[in-house]
């Protein structure tokens, strides 16, 4: 039986993608995000407390806009520079530090650092 109090968390993303390979070097290697499983046909991006599973199928990212925490944008943004990826440098907004990107297969991904909180 589920608690009265507890919140929705967010289990899983799944995203359907062109070429597997090609997905895992960007998510794994690109992005530098832990993979933690591999399957056939699958593989999943562990994000703490939910999963982006990514499926070999017909990529579908008219609509999807996936926001991902990192430890440090400013540092991956250096890293997606040397890899040679055209990206805008990170925006300040107060909130966070975001930068803006498309994977291999056209979904949109905000990347960001929260701000850190006062108090």
């Amino acid at each position: 039986m589920t608690h009265p109090n507890a919140q929705p968390v967010l289990q899983f993303v799944w995203l359907e993608v062109a070429d597997l390979t090609r997905s895992q070097a960007f998510y794994g290697e690109t992005l530098a995000l832990p993979v933690s499983e591999s399957g056939a046909g699958f593989i999943v991006v562990d994000l703490g407390e939910s999963a982006l599973y990514l499926a070999a199928g017909q990529p579908r990212p008219a609509s999807m806009y996936l926001a991902i925490a990192v430890p440090d944008i400013d540092l991956l943004y250096q890293q997606l520079l040397e890899q040679g990826l055209d990206v805008l440098s990170p925006v300040d907004e107060g909130w966070a530090r975001y930068l803006e990107l498309n994977d291999p297969d056209g979904y949109r991904l905000l990347l960001l650092t929260p701000a850190e909180e006062t108090g």
